[in-house]
């Protein structure tokens, strides 16, 4: 049986449905990726790590309710959550803290979360590795979402973090650029924030996530936090990574300042597989689909 290459669509309804049937009819595994931030929910299938055949559904937060009613309201208008496959994984884009491999100790992950991000709220932290740069990533996400998350999709879901597979990636990209221990700056633009990580080869040196409203907050984060580790902007790279419409213009900005700035083409990066080429993928989506 030849498998359907190429199969990309964002719908909802009926046709999102028959999609992912058809996914689930041409390819031996797959997996539903769901992407939990406060403003959207992002649901993606794909059937195998290359996402050659992949269906993505966006869908809209309501601001004036809670996520967990967020929640509720998406898995009972979304068609595509009627049919679900046995592999889920809950990607959650918030804030992390990084923790040296060699220093974490399981039992302190809540307590350095929780004193690193206060909330009212009651959560539950999670922690990935990263083994590229030999870190650990602690995140959470508040407890009535999860407890919403395992009653639909049952307790085997995987959480991670949405930043988990960009640093990753990141990581693994300055491994292959050659030029040990030359320092590089990653900024990932999305949701009115930027992540910023700094990285000598593989091995993280900051990362951090910002609040931003225009073009000259990014400029301020990028050089204060350069000039706080000591980089030369002058001799550094500067990748910036994000949906067009957001990274184009953090790209033009920061190359008023910087002579080495690039375009993080995910397109380029993942072979023109369809996750990489459909509008509207949140990058950190395309690598957790593309993880190795």
């Amino acid at each position: 049986m030849q498998h359907n290459r190429n199969l990309s669509v964002s719908l909802r309804g009926r046709e999102a449905v028959q999609a992912f049937r058809l996914l689930k009819k041409n390819l031996t595994s797959v997996s539903l990726h769901i992407r939990i931030s406060d403003t959207d929910f992002c649901f993606a299938c794909s059937g195998n790590r290359t996402g050659e055949a992949f269906t993505f559904v966006p869908y809209n937060v309501r601001p004036q309710v809670s996520l967990a009613m967020n929640l509720r309201e998406a898995i009972e208008q979304v068609p595509l959550l009627q049919n679900l496959p046995p592999q889920i994984e809950i990607c959650v884009n918030g804030r992390v803290t990084p923790v040296p491999l060699a220093e974490f100790q399981e039992e302190d992950a809540e307590t350095i979360y929780n004193y690193c991000f206060r909330s009212d709220v009651a959560n539950r932290v999670f922690y990935d590795t990263v083994p590229a740069s030999n870190i650990v990533l602690l995140f959470a996400l508040e407890e009535t979402t999860c407890r919403i998350i395992e009653e639909t999709f049952g307790a085997d879901v995987h959480y991670t973090a949405a930043l988990t597979h960009v640093v990753q990636h990141f990581a693994t990209k300055a491994q292959g650029m050659g030029k040990q221990n030359g320092r590089r700056i990653f900024v990932y633009t999305h949701d009115g924030v930027v992540d910023i990580a700094v990285m000598e080869d593989a091995r993280l040196l900051m990362l951090n996530t910002y609040n931003v409203r225009t073009l000259t907050d990014v400029d301020y984060y990028v050089f204060n936090l350069a000039h706080h580790l000591g980089v030369n902007i002058a001799e550094t790279p500067v990748f910036v990574a994000g949906i067009p419409a957001l990274r184009d213009p953090v790209v033009d900005e920061l190359q008023k300042y910087a002579p080495a700035v690039y375009a993080v083409n995910p397109a380029a990066e993942f072979n023109r597989s369809a996750a990489s080429t459909h509008a509207g993928v949140p990058y950190d989506l395309i690598c957790a689909l593309h993880r190795k």
